[in-house]
């Protein structure tokens, strides 16, 4: 285990008892999980994850469950940003033959938390430095979303700007109404938003100790 995932449990368990337990090899942290590949979540209630040994446990409404390690097939990065809140992250675990366990550092309601992210960054630095050391080369590190998702995103940018950024600017050219130049500092940060996250997001492969800045909230 690296000393910079220590020094992130560390400073986790610090805030409240949110982060890892120190000296010991099982390491917790209190963030929120949830199996399958994804969908819509009024409130996230099960918190808890963190590595055993050779085993990943997590929270769930029956108790704690744990899986062994040299069953994870790849991990999946990928972050988001809710306006006025800021970033959030979620890891996407694999497993052979089964769903995946997804953990995220927002909180029960979905929003982006300071607190909970460098929680978030100190487990990531946990779970890449344990599965580098004792599975080398047998789990895939990829980061972003499809392909597909990012076409339609990039289709939506130039879409959000022609109706948020050009359209307003005839308008001003045409009326001179001053109004307008708000319209276009709103539109102009909407679509910037999104382009950076479509920056962050896009989809490719990564080595478990180089970890990519930008999707590490």
């Amino acid at each position: 285990m690296s000393a910079q995932a220590s020094c992130g449990a560390d400073k986790g368990a610090e805030m409240g008892g949110q982060g890892a337990e120190a000296g010991s090899e099982r390491r917790r942290y209190e963030l929120f999980v949830r199996r399958g590949a994804g969908g819509f979540v009024l409130k996230q209630s099960d918190e808890g994850v963190g590595l055993d040994g050779d085993l990943l446990f997590w929270s769930t409404p029956q108790g704690e469950v744990a899986r062994p390690l040299s069953e994870i097939s790849g991990v999946h990065l990928s972050t988001g940003h809710i306006p006025r809140h800021g970033d959030f992250g979620a890891c996407s675990i694999a497993f052979v033959g089964a769903p995946p366990l997804i953990v995220s550092s927002n909180t029960a309601y979905g929003y982006a938390d300071e607190a909970r992210n460098r929680i978030y960054r100190a487990f990531l630095e946990d779970l890449h430095a344990t599965l580098a050391a004792r599975m080398p080369g047998k789990v895939r590190y990829s980061s972003g979303v499809s392909e597909a998702r990012i076409a339609f995103i990039q289709v939506m940018l130039i879409v959000m700007g022609l109706l948020m950024v050009a359209l307003p600017l005839v308008l001003l050219a045409m009326t001179g109404e001053l109004s307008m130049l708000w319209v276009i500092f709103v539109g102009v940060g909407f679509v910037w938003g999104y382009f950076g996250w479509v920056q962050k997001n896009a989809p490719r492969n990564y080595e478990p100790d180089r970890i990519p800045p930008e999707l590490m909230p």
